[in-house]
């Protein structure tokens, strides 16, 4: 009864040993093996036999290109304006004994790594370059993270600038300047829009855009569009004026116009003509 015992005893102590000394490490990743507390191997993908006891697995993970996201980090530019930036990086292990071993948590190190050289970067700029020069941004972090991680084992792949954001006061004018030069871009159409209506107009009167006649028809356009606005308000006034006069006050203003520059002209071409008959000595 003994032996059966024992040999049953035997059997299961084989069958836990063969059990717990067969790995299989998946397609992408690896595995770090201790023997007695000291590096020895590392574990390629597939079927892979460790002795019991004295060695063990002490690091399990995947070479695959895995996303870091950084915390929001506050940043000076070099004209001293905080910026709030929020950033994202693509990393992978390439040497799975070096970042192990050799760095003391790895993530956690490339985090600290990413936030300082993303102050330094943004040191460099001033606050209105860093919204037009993301990509000259991506890329120059990238090359600097690439130098300094190049004994670390791992590889950062990308690094991605999500967000910049400026104080609320910067904001502000921003937006207030952003208006500005929308409400410039408007006035240049309407201006722009009113002379093309003002062109067609006088073509279809086959008049010139110069001329008394013009000028006169327009002044009185204006009157009529004017009264109808005044019309249509609920305070409003109706005044009744003769025609006749509304004619002759109109035609005094453009006469008025037309003689200042008239003499206006005159007064030029007469100082011109002055100068160029004095005597060349």
């Amino acid at each position: 009864m003994a032996q059966y015992i024992l040999a049953l005893l035997i059997s299961l102590g084989i069958g836990f040993g063969v059990n717990s000394s067969i790995r299989i490490i998946s397609d992408g990743d690896e595995a770090l093996v201790a023997r007695l507390g000291k590096y020895n191997r590392t574990l390629k993908p597939g079927l892979q036999f460790v002795i019991p006891v004295i060695e063990k697995i002490v690091h399990y993970d995947t070479l695959r290109e895995r996303l870091l996201d950084i915390p929001k980090q506050e940043a000076i530019t070099k004209d001293n304006v905080p910026l709030t930036i929020d950033a994202l990086v693509f990393w992978k292990i390439q040497d799975m004994r070096k970042s192990f071993y050799d760095i003391q948590g790895v993530e956690d190190a490339i985090a600290n790594l990413v936030t300082t050289t993303l102050r330094a970067e943004v040191g460099l700029r001033n606050m209105e370059d860093m919204f037009s020069s993301i990509n000259e941004i991506n890329t120059a972090l990238l090359h600097s993270l690439a130098e300094k991680t190049v004994n670390w084992g791992v590889q950062v792949v990308r690094v991605d600038l999500q967000s910049i954001e400026p104080p609320a006061k910067v904001k502000l004018a921003m937006e207030a300047q952003r208006a500005a030069e929308s409400q410039k871009k408007a006035d240049i159409s309407i201006a722009e829009g009113k002379a093309a209506s003002i062109k067609v107009l006088a073509e279809v009167l086959n008049l010139d855009p110069n001329s008394r006649e013009f000028l006169q028809f327009l002044i009185a356009k204006q009157f009529v569009d004017a009264n109808q606005q005044i019309s249509m308000s609920e305070n409003a006034k109706v005044i009744f004026m003769d025609p006749s006069q509304l004619t002759e006050a109109l035609t005094g203003l453009i006469d008025q116009d037309m003689s200042r520059v008239e003499s206006q002209a005159a007064m030029r071409a007469k100082l011109f003509s002055k100068g160029n008959s004095q005597p060349k000595e």
